[in-house]
This record gives structure tokens, C-alpha cells and sequence, in this order.
């Protein structure tokens, strides 16, 4: 098995804190205002993805309205549970330096992502969590338009992770299995160098053929998870100018610049255009087989798309219709 360097976490959250942007400076009346509505739109948003979906969940548990900080500790702590079976119990010299890099990398890659990042849901608390960055949420609505609309849409997306969660308890493992495989794969170092396919993350970069392959996998289920939330939260009629909506928040996620660049180089590239690839997928073959049909892929591990027909569609309904 292989195995990755015994990583500090606890510097990797100290790292983030001491980067990390709080985000814009609101009023007391502002922020109770931004916390009570978030909270309003999630408990609206429930029924509403229930009915557009079809999909079922258990009862939730209370959405967490966080701050950047918050965000990023939680996630640390998700990073160091999900990688903990792979630390060597006696590393090496070297493996302790590039593990204290390594705390800084992900301190310094978290807190730039926590400006960013709208919501998020865990499958992997304890209780199964959905949290709303509400200094990010408050930052973007101002763009955006109806700051109340805007709440309820980013509310649907995130609400839809967790039905799609809820309606595949078995999801959750295999997705952990997914991310185990990658790091399991023995490559050699630095693998995409020589390679003649353009990496298009660090994490490429790093593996060879099989860790690619297994990279593949996970980004395959990430893709169809995206792609379905963002489907979904368009086709619901509750939402005001949603395709006014959807045209400003594109427009940002696809900026480019110096922001482009830093999501090439943490991967969140490959994230973005899960979003697109993903929500092509699903509006494809809800063309075919309509929703009921494309929720088929949350009966089974054997019945989720593969990397390869979340490009292909066509081949996937042929398959499993």
C-alpha cells in the first residue's frame, strides 16, 4: 500500500487562519439578516428539491451558517480523517519535511478556496452536514441580484447533494474507496512529465497510467453529483430569474486571469468543468429518459456513469436502459 507523509495538520489549520480573508465587513443587523435567511432558504429549499427531483432523504439535520475560518477547519479535519489510513507509522526524515510543506500547501490552497466556495455538504460527519459560507454567499449576492433568490438557488444545489447522498446510502463508501484507490496506486514521482497528455492539476502530475485511471473514476462520480445539482437547481420554478442568475454566476466561475491560473494549479479546473461536463451528462439523457430515468444511476455502484460516458451520454442510457 502506498503511503503519503505524516502531514500537520493542526499547522495546516494555522496556516489557513493566518491566510484567509474574513470577507466583507457587515453590520450586526446585516449578518443576523444573512444568517436567518440562509437558514429560511435551505428549510424552503428541501420540498423544492424534493419535488424536482424525485429523490428522497432522511430528516435533516439543522444547516451550519459558518464563517471562512470555520470552513476551513472543518475541512481540514475531513482532509486528515479521509488520509489518516495511509500515514506511515514510521516515516522518514524526509517524509516528516515534505509532510510540514505539505500542511502548508493545503493551509495556504484551503484558505484561498474558502473565498470562493458557497456551500458545502458532508456526507461524512457524524450527522450528515450541509454548510453555507455566509461571508462568500454575502460577497457574491451583491452581483448576482436578488439577494433572496440567490440565497434559495445556492440553497437547492447544496439540498440536492444531500438527497442525492440520502437516495445512495452506499455512495459515501464508495466515494472514500474512490480517493483510497488514488492514493493506493503506486506511481513513479512526477509520472506526468514524461507523459503526453497535458495534466490538467497537480494532482495529475503526480500519477501514472493507473493512478490517472483511478483519478478518472473519482472525477466521473464528482462530475454526475455537480452536474445533477446545478441541473436541478435551474429546473426548479420557485426561483426568480434564475437564467439571469445562471449567466452572472457563470460568467464569474469562468473569470480568467490570475484566477484561472490558481484553479489550474490546485486542480480546481478539473472541479469547474465538472460543473459543465457533469450538468451536459444529465440534461442528455433527461432529454431520452427524464429525470425518473437518469435517477436510476443512484440504485447501484454498477449503475453510475463512467468516465467515459459522462462524455458519451448516449452510451450510458444504452447501457443501463
Amino acid at each position: 500500500m502506498s503511503s503519503v507523509p505524516p502531514v500537520d495538520w493542526s499547522l495546516a489549520e494555522r496556516v489557513g487562519a493566518a491566510l484567509v480573508e474574513p470577507g466583507p465587513d457587515l453590520s450586526e443587523v446585516a449578518m443576523a439578516d444573512l444568517v436567518g435567511g440562509l437558514r429560511e432558504a435551505a428549510e424552503r429549499a428541501e420540498d423544492l428539491v424534493a419535488e424536482t427531483t424525485g429523490l428522497t432523504a432522511p430528516p435533516p439535520a439543522p444547516p451550519l451558517v459558518v464563517d471562512r475560518p470555520t470552513w476551513l477547519r472543518w475541512n481540514v479535519r475531513l482532509a486528515s480523517w479521509l488520509f489518516a489510513p495511509y500515514v506511515d507509522a514510521q516515516p522518514s526524515i524526509p517524509d516528516r519535511v515534505l509532510g510540514e510543506a505539505t500542511a502548508v500547501q493545503v493551509g495556504t490552497v484551503l484558505s484561498w478556496v474558502s473565498s470562493r466556495v458557497l456551500g458545502q455538504f458532508d456526507p461524512y460527519a457524524e450527522v450528515p452536514r450541509l454548510l453555507l459560507v455566509a461571508p462568500t454567499i454575502a460577497e457574491i449576492e451583491k452581483t448576482i441580484g436578488d439577494p433572496v433568490a440567490f440565497r434559495l438557488w445556492v440553497c437547492v444545489h447544496e439540498v440536492t447533494h444531500r438527497y442525492q447522498f440520502g437516495q445512495a446510502p452506499w455512495l459515501p463508501e464508495h466515494l472514500r474507496s474512490l480517493v483510497a484507490h488514488v492514493v493506493e496506486v503506486e506511481t513513479p514521482p512526477l509520472w506526468g512529465l514524461l507523459g503526453r497528455d497535458r495534466p490538467r492539476s497537480l494532482a495529475e502530475l503526480t500519477l501514472g497510467p493507473e493512478g490517472r485511471r483511478a483519478l478518472a473514476d473519482v472525477s466521473a462520480v464528482m462530475s454526475l453529483l455537480e452536474g445533477y445539482a446545478d441541473v436541478m437547481m435551474d429546473r426548479t420554478t420557485a426561483v426568480p430569474g434564475v437564467a439571469a442568475m445562471r449567466e452572472r454566476f457563470t460568467a464569474r466561475r469562468d473569470a480568467r486571469g490570475l484566477d484561472a491560473v490558481l484553479r489550474s494549479l490546485v486542480g480546481l479546473d478539473v472541479k469547474h468543468a465538472q460543473y459543465s461536463e457533469g450538468a451536459a451528462f444529465c440534461r442528455a439523457v433527461i432529454d431520452r429518459v427524464g429525470v425518473e430515468g437518469l435517477n436510476r444511476v443512484y440504485s447501484d455502484v454498477d449503475l453510475l456513469p463512467t468516465s467515459d460516458e459522462i462524455a458519451d451520454p448516449g452510451a450510458w442510457v444504452d447501457r443501463v436502459h
